[in-house]
């Protein structure tokens, strides 16, 4: 009898030697946790801000051209009539050089009596312009790039700035991470959010480029981790399976209403300034943050503060409405000492010393860093479309939602391969489309049906990484993945610089990148249905036995 009891306690240990095993006992999916899911919607809004704000603080209409104070210091006439007199056509629209000036003594020949008609046509040669006159029908207010005429040869100050605060979002994403392994979550979104919340105040005081760069710099510190860093909290006290509703729906959720909203603030306030301070307000919200979400439980465990995983059981448990039986913690503990001694310990090197792993960890960190650099190269690319950049931005960023729905039916059933490389593959369909195309109407449809496209393709590669890296190296195989995915947050605005070179070229490499992207995922293993690898050497073997061909959707046997 003694032996059944001791055999029956030793697989009881095995079973909870892990939290999320112990969770069950606890409720892993009750009115706890549907709090912390609530509990992401102020770091969603702090995400958000972060990202999209400065496209709308730095924002420049198309429809601008040379300011020409004789022309302009004359009573009667009108913007068309001072384009038409100073300022040479075009054949793409808006159908005048927005750079370039006719090169005439408009104060003599304005002196001698000139005709309006005369001065048209009295000269080929240009000169490039030194100031300049903005239309604000459809944007309602004087970006900071407006102001300081960041526009023709300055309009790279744009996208530098907005590499500058990526450059920001590298650095932070190391001090950060080094801060919240060695100092708690909770703390480190304390000291996040406080930056991010002096320097997007700061960034409204900014009188020319380096003082709003180093502002947005100073800003960028805190993003990614500002909703890494909850996320991944709440998703540790959530049940394993209900882990795909969190990323794809709740986020999802949050992400839409807000970035749908964000530009729509924008265009009410019509003041770059005070809509500095405006989005500084989630920021604001976060400094709650010990009351909003609770530290990180595998933090306390790795800590060896066994109290205070016990402390937030026994909430939990109370919370959901459950029993908590101390009895089950002390073989939680030790369960959680037996894994301990069996762990593998390994590095990021690791990572690529045998040809299988390393293969894999390339085509995610390329499958992340393209993805990224052509879904915020659409983003910017917003700007180009003659359509209202705040309708454009609001509807594609609508697709969020029902992207992620779709994604939650489909990719448990058609696999993460196929998915990822459909998405990609029709991105760069819809992208050189655009090529075809001179609707204002279709080009705005390709390019939400593209953003559509990018959305599943994002989330795919977020979940892809986590399951085909191998738990020894699987948080630091992400953390590089994520780097490299601030690279191209950072080129993504120069993709869409060329369009000063050629108006279609940004499409053009995009089309091309999402095309490489889809072919590329096609080279990973499927991970549906897999059991995900606990060693370096099952990472190694990970999809071996596999057909290239094989797809989930078609057949049970084939992985």
């Amino acid at each position: 009898m003694q032996d059944e009891e001791l055999e029956q306690d030793e697989k009881t240990v095995l079973r909870i030697s892990t939290f999320d095993s112990i969770l069950t006992y606890v409720g892993d999916f009750g009115k706890y946790q549907w709090y912390l899911l609530l509990s992401l919607f102020p770091y969603t809004g702090v995400y958000v801000s972060l990202y999209f704000s400065q496209f709308f603080l730095t924002l420049v209409p198309r429809e601008h051209w040379c300011r020409v104070p004789e022309v302009v210091d004359l009573n009667c006439t009108s913007e068309e009539q001072r384009i038409l007199l100073a300022i040479p056509k075009a054949d793409e629209y808006p159908y005048y050089d927005g750079c370039y000036q006719k090169d005439l003594n408009f104060s003599k020949l304005l002196r001698e009596g000139h005709e309006f008609q005369s001065l048209v046509w009295s000269t080929n040669k240009t000169v490039p312009c030194s100031d300049w006159e903005f239309n604000y029908t459809q944007i309602p207010y004087r970006s900071i790039a407006a102001e300081l005429g960041w526009v023709c040869n300055k309009a790279y100050l744009v996208s530098t700035a907005q590499a500058i605060f990526f450059c920001g979002s590298i650095i932070g994403g190391f001090f950060f991470g080094w801060l919240a392994d060695h100092h708690g979550r909770i703390l480190t979104l304390m000291v996040l959010n406080g930056i991010a919340l002096i320097a997007t105040i700061a960034t409204a005081f900014a009188s020319d480029f380096w003082s709003f760069a180093i502002c947005r710099f100073f800003a960028g510190l805190a993003f990614d981790n500002c909703i890494n860093i909850p996320l991944i909290v709440v998703v540790e006290y959530m049940a394993v399976n209900k882990r795909t509703l969190v990323f794809n729906m709740t986020f999802g959720l949050f992400f839409a209403l807000l970035s749908t909203m964000l530009p729509w603030v924008a265009y009410f306030i019509a003041d770059w300034r005070n809509f500095t301070y405006v989005s500084s307000i989630p920021i604001l919200l976060c400094l709650l943050t010990p009351w909003i979400i609770p530290e990180s439980a595998r933090w306390y465990i790795s800590k060896g503060r066994m109290e205070k995983v016990f402390e937030k059981l026994q909430k939990i448990a109370t919370v959901n409405g459950r029993t908590f039986d101390p009895k089950i913690y002390g073989k939680f503990v030790k369960g959680l000492k037996e894994s301990s001694h069996n762990a593998e310990n390994a590095t990021l090197l690791d990572l690529f010393r045998t040809p299988r792993l390393a293969k894999h960890a390339i085509l995610l960190i390329l499958f992340w860093f393209l993805t990224i650099a052509t879904f915020d190269g659409h983003v910017y690319s917003l700007k180009l479309l003659p359509d209202s950049v705040f309708t454009s931005f609001s509807l594609a960023c609508a697709t969020e939602l029902p992207a992620g729905v779709l994604l939650t039916l489909l990719l448990d059933r058609w696999g993460r391969r196929f998915c990822g490389f459909i998405t990609m593959a029709l991105t760069g369909v819809f992208s050189l489309v655009t090529l075809l195309l001179h609707s204002s109407a279709l080009l705005l449809t390709m390019a939400i049906l593209a953003r559509f496209c990018l959305n599943m393709a994002a989330n795919i590669a977020l979940q892809y990484a986590a399951e085909v890296l191998p738990t020894p190296v699987r948080a630091q195989g992400v953390a590089l993945i994520h780097i490299f995915g601030i690279f191209g947050h950072a080129i993504a605005p120069y993709i869409v610089d060329t369009a000063l070179i050629w108006g279609g070229l940004p499409m053009l490499i995009m089309g091309i990148l999402s095309s490489i992207t889809g072919i590329l995922v096609t080279f990973l293993p499927e991970t549906l249905g897999m059991d995900l690898p606990q060693t370096l050497q099952e990472g190694e073997d990970f999809g071996k036995d596999q057909s290239f061909w094989a797809l989930p959707c078609c057949t049970d046997n084939n992985l």
